[in-house]
């Protein structure tokens, strides 16, 4: 396994738990969990076994961050795929030019 870096300001890094478990994920999952924790403006840093994807990877945390880390994953299994469909097109920038509705002219005769 790879040693993860110090953060910037030396805050020190510890596994991401849930349930007291620490959390060993597969490439998809870090896909997914990575993304969701630093858009919530947590830095995360990936430990793990790079050449050989059969092995899980790690993520750390910043020990202050780890709480709220947790209840921020917490709350994504909890909501399922369907909250985050919900939470992406939430997100979504209408395309140019439909932001305003189009009315149809009314039907004559």
């Amino acid at each position: 396994m790879t040693t993860p870096s110090q953060p910037a300001d030396d805050r020190r890094l510890v596994p991401l738990t849930l349930d007291g478990l620490e959390l060993e994920l597969t490439e998809i999952e870090l896909a997914t969990v990575k993304p969701l924790l630093e858009a919530a403006g947590i830095e995360v840093v990936v430990q793990g076994a790079t050449p050989l994807p059969n092995l899980p990877y790690e993520l750390l945390v910043p020990e202050d961050e780890l709480e709220r880390a947790t209840a921020i994953l917490r709350e994504a299994l909890q909501a399922g795929p369907e909250g985050a469909e919900e939470a992406e097109a939430a997100t979504e920038e209408p395309a140019a030019g439909s932001s305003l509705p189009i009315e149809e002219p009314p039907q004559q005769g």
